[in-house]
């Protein structure tokens, strides 16, 4: 699985819009991991598949928005929903009720406009049983000398590229085993993002350091929170 998730960063890597620095639309390419609870049929003669994901391990389904959208380009619900083509009805089906991993992208296609969401599910995966290929990684372009930082110990929800910045990869981390107290953070490094995708595919609980202000980083509107280390935490 580890090897699928990798080839999968690579590809979302590669993807580059033609369009302006300031898009009509935004193109996210991402992954979800939850607990799967609904599926169902839509629209016109029933030909399009919605479903639902509680995000992370035993979250309370609120309607609560992990990330707000006037930060930046996404809003993370809980609980996350999503919009596919009718093929996809059977193969979730089969893991109703499991936790699963949900490869998604937005905007959603056309064909899909009569399901609400705006997440477009282009493939589902059940959770890794191997261990992350890493134990600690350490950003390579961040440098944390002289400055405090922080730690979140959790499990990661949501892996996410975007093209509305460049190398704008972000992680949502569900902190502690349970609940929902969430947070939202920055990667600036291809390497780290691969790793993040590693230990969410498998839902591996891990240590994220992350540091609140990076020398040379563009100020925007979103979160100035940046992952500079992602460590297992082994026997969970």
């Amino acid at each position: 699985m580890k090897y699928l998730f990798t080839a999968l960063m690579l590809f979302c890597l590669s993807y580059g819009s033609g369009l302006s620095a300031t898009p009509l639309f935004v193109y996210n390419h991402g992954y979800v991991m939850g607990e799967l609870n609904k599926v169902d049929l839509i629209g016109l003669n029933r030909r399009i598949v919605a479903g639902q994901v509680s995000i992370g391990n035993n979250s309370f389904s609120a309607g609560n928005n992990i990330r707000s959208e006037l930060r930046g380009d996404y809003t993370l619900n809980n609980p996350w929903s999503f919009c596919g083509d009718q093929e996809f009805y059977e193969k979730l089906l089969g893991p109703i009720g499991e936790f699963v991993v949900i490869e998604y992208r937005t905007p959603k296609k056309s064909s899909l406009l009569q399901c609400q969401s705006r997440n477009e599910i282009l493939a589902i995966y059940p959770l890794s049983r191997g261990n992350p290929s890493n134990v600690v990684l350490e950003s390579a372009k961040i440098s944390i000398a002289g400055k405090p930082y922080g730690v979140s110990v959790g499990r990661i929800v949501n892996a996410q590229k975007s093209d509305r910045y460049d190398d704008n990869w972000s992680v949502v981390v569900q902190v502690g085993n349970s609940g929902n107290d969430f947070r939202y953070l920055q990667i600036v490094d291809s390497e780290l993002y691969a790793f993040a995708l590693d230990c969410l595919s498998s839902a591996t609980k891990v240590k994220l350091y992350h540091v609140e202000r990076i020398h040379g980083a563009t100020p925007t509107n979103r979160s100035d929170a940046y992952v500079w280390k992602i460590e297992t935490k082994p026997g969970l």
